[in-house]
């Protein structure tokens, strides 16, 4: 006589591969799109370069060393974001927001930007008076100020999480002779935003690592 198993010991071995696949698939589809993320940050810090060496190579860079103090006591220079229009240029951006409506290129309405705003949860929500662009390759990029620093890309565009450290990353203009110095007259390189591991304006959800998967 053939042993074979009973109907209710296939349906027992198939739940339990279940509930194991429901338990481990959500870890292993988050550490898949960790590392697309990953990689597509290397992108578009290659990208930004890139335009930036053809930005200087045209003589367009413009000093951004010309700094002001505004009211609240924050040095800014309003060279930063003519920097930024001049760049997204070089992107071959398909679509400019230099109109005071930032949101048309950017997700600001669920999305993390660094902006500090009246409500909680802090570090939501983008300003419309902002500079953003779309680029090529759908990769969306926010001017946190038009007269400050940082840029952040949204590398993933419009599409979720949009969280700082996750699918946005924290870049800038500086100066490879004082790389801790955002206002110079002549900048030479594009850095991250150093790395954040505790929580913080730049990485609110923790373990953000920006200067760290760009070495990897």
């Amino acid at each position: 006589m053939n042993k074979a198993f009973t109907l209710a010991e296939v349906l027992i071995t198939l739940g339990i591969i279940g509930i194991v696949a429901s338990m481990t698939l959500p870890a292993l589809i988050n550490k898949t799109k960790d590392r697309e993320f990953k990689t597509a940050y290397k992108k578009a810090y290659s990208s930004f370069s890139q335009a930036f060496l053809y930005m200087q190579a045209a003589g367009e860079y413009m000093d951004t060393s010309n700094v002001n103090t505004d009211p609240s006591g924050l040095q800014v220079s309003p060279n930063i974001g003519e920097n930024f229009k001049i760049i997204s240029r070089y992107f071959k951006a398909t679509k400019t927001c230099f109109d005071k409506n930032a949101d048309d290129c950017w997700a600001c309405a669920d999305g993390q930007a660094g902006v500090i705003g009246g409500g909680e949860p802090a570090w939501l929500g983008c300003q419309k008076s902002s500079y953003a662009f779309i680029d090529a390759s759908g990769m969306g990029w926010y001017m946190y100020a038009n007269n400050e620093f940082p840029v952040i890309v949204d590398v993933n565009g419009i599409k979720k999480p949009n969280r700082l450290g996750k699918d946005r990353f924290v870049l800038m203009f500086a100066s490879s002779q004082d790389k801790n110095n955002h206002y110079v007259e002549s900048a030479d390189i594009i850095m991250p935003w150093g790395d954040h591991i505790n929580k913080g304006r730049w990485c609110p959800s923790g373990n953000c690592l920006y200067q760290t998967w760009l070495l990897e």
